[in-house]
């Protein structure tokens, strides 16, 4: 027993390659953003409607289209973020693996999150799960690269400076649910305008807050 308990330990221990959990994220992503566009439904009209029955109808289809475009995009950062962390990562072990696992599952119900954000616009049990879900994924992503740098799975090249500004844009998405999720509840016609000013106005906080450069010692 005790021999079986160190080979276990050893076998956790062991470095497994990333090529086949970045190929099992991209399907993962790309059955995601395929299946979001079925979220939006066309309207049902009579065939014999006019045609300005049915430009009313496509009209009303906006909020939808608005969905769908902006949780294409986002889904499209977090590919995005991903992608940019396993640049940096050398290899993975079994925690690692089961955490973008975790991570790659809230993606699968990122058009599930959409749909209720679509059908239930003005409730605040909509805006809730669809936050929740995003926020998720933000969390995991930076519990997957706090995990590999703490780790050393990194590249032992990578600058210290860098390290901090992959972080910083990993924290960008949470930082913008954190404060989208409350005004769900308090007022959820606020909750999406909240979130997407916090992904405008983040890049000049992390310009004016990063520290500049060195000045080199006078000769």
């Amino acid at each position: 027993m005790k021999s079986a308990g160190v080979r276990r330990s050893r076998l956790g221990d062991v470095p497994l390659g990333k090529a086949r959990i970045q190929s099992l994220s991209d399907a993962v992503f790309a059955f995601s953003l395929a299946l979001m566009i079925y979220q939006v439904k066309i309207p049902v009209v009579a065939p014999s409607a006019s045609r300005a029955e049915l430009l009313a109808k496509v009209g009303e289809m906006w909020p939808a289209f608005l969905g769908f475009f902006g949780t294409f995009l986002l889904t499209g950062a977090f590919w995005y973020l991903q992608h940019l962390t396993f640049h940096f990562i050398r290899h993975t072990n079994h925690i690692l693996i089961w955490l973008n696992l975790v991570f790659l599952l809230f993606v699968a119900i990122l058009p599930l999150s959409l749909g209720m954000l679509i059908h239930f616009p003005v409730e605040s049990v909509g805006h809730l799960i669809y936050f929740s879900d995003v926020l998720a994924l933000g969390l995991m992503l930076n519990w997957h690269w706090y995990y590999a740098v703490k780790h050393n799975m990194v590249d032992p090249d990578l600058d210290v400076a860098l390290t901090h500004r992959v972080a910083s844009r990993l924290r960008i998405l949470p930082s913008a649910c954190a404060l989208a999720l409350p005004l769900a509840i308090i007022r959820t016609d606020l909750s999406v305008y909240a979130f997407i000013w916090v992904l405008l106005l983040e890049p000049f906080v992390e310009r004016w807050t990063r520290p500049g450069k060195p000045v080199p010692p006078a000769a």
